[in-house]
C-alpha cells in the first residue's frame, strides 16, 4: 500500500529501512528526562531487526517524518488499530535537532488527517510523560485532549534525575514507591468529531 500525505512543510509517508538507518545519525538528548527518547546505537543486523519487527506488526503503521528537503526528521506510529472500535494509538519520536520548529504540529496534523480520512478510525489516543511539556503543547494545539493522569514504572530513567537534590524538582512528575520510581503520565485523545 503507499501512503504520503503532506504538511504544510512535511511529507509523512510508510517508514523505510533506509529511514531507519538515517536515525542512527539524529542528535542526542542531553537531559536524562529525555535520554530514553534517544535512537540507541545499533548495529545493521539490529537495525534490520527492529525495523522488521516493526512493520511485521497486523495492528500497526509506521511511519517516517521527511522535512523540505526530504531528511527523515521524525518517526510515528499507529499501534494497537483496533478496527471494528475504529481505535489506535499514536507513539511520535523526533530528531531532538529539530525540535520547536513546527515539525511535529504540522506532522501530527497531516498524519491525523490521513487517519481519520483515510483509514477511516474514529479516535486516536495516545500516552505522554506529564514532563514532556513541549510535546503536550503540540498535543493540545493539533486538538489532543487529556483525558486522565496515571502512573506508571519507569525504570529506564537515568538515576541522576533520583538523586537527593534533583528530586524536589521532579516530585511533581515522579513518585517513588517501595523503591520504585513511577513517571506520571497524561493519556490523551483526539476523535474524528
Amino acid at each position: 500500500m503507499v501512503c504520503e500525505v503532506k504538511g504544510n512543510r512535511v511529507k509523512v509517508r510508510l517508514l523505510r529501512y533506509e529511514d531507519v538507518l538515517e536515525m542512527r545519525n539524529w542528535g542526542k538528548h542531553d537531559d536524562p528526562l529525555f535520554k530514553d527518547y534517544n535512537f540507541p546505537k545499533f548495529s545493521d543486523d539490529e537495525i534490520r531487526s527492529w525495523y522488521n519487527y516493526r512493520i511485521s506488526k497486523s495492528n500497526a503503521k509506521c511511519f517516517s517524518v521527511l522535512d523540505e528537503e526530504d531528511r527523515m526528521i521524525g518517526y510515528m506510529n499507529i499501534r494497537n488499530i483496533r478496527k471494528i472500535m475504529r481505535t489506535a494509538r499514536l507513539g511520535i519520536v523526533f530528531n531532538p535537532n529539530v525540535l520547536n520548529k513546527g515539525y511535529g504540529s504540522d506532522a501530527l496534523k497531516a498524519l491525523t488527517e490521513y487517519y481519520f480520512n483515510v483509514m477511516r478510525m474514529n479516535t486516536l489516543y495516545l500516552d505522554v510523560a506529564k514532563f514532556n511539556k513541549r510535546a503536550i503543547r503540540c498535543y493540545e494545539k493539533c486538538g489532543f485532549k487529556i483525558i486522565r493522569e496515571y502512573q506508571s514504572k519507569h525504570s529506564n530513567l537515568m538515576e541522576e534525575v533520583y538523586d537527593e537534590k534533583s528530586y524536589v524538582w521532579h516530585e511533581e512528575y515522579f513518585s517513588i514507591r517501595n523503591n520504585i520510581v513511577y513517571c506520571k503520565y497524561y493519556e490523551m485523545k483526539i476523535q474524528k468529531s
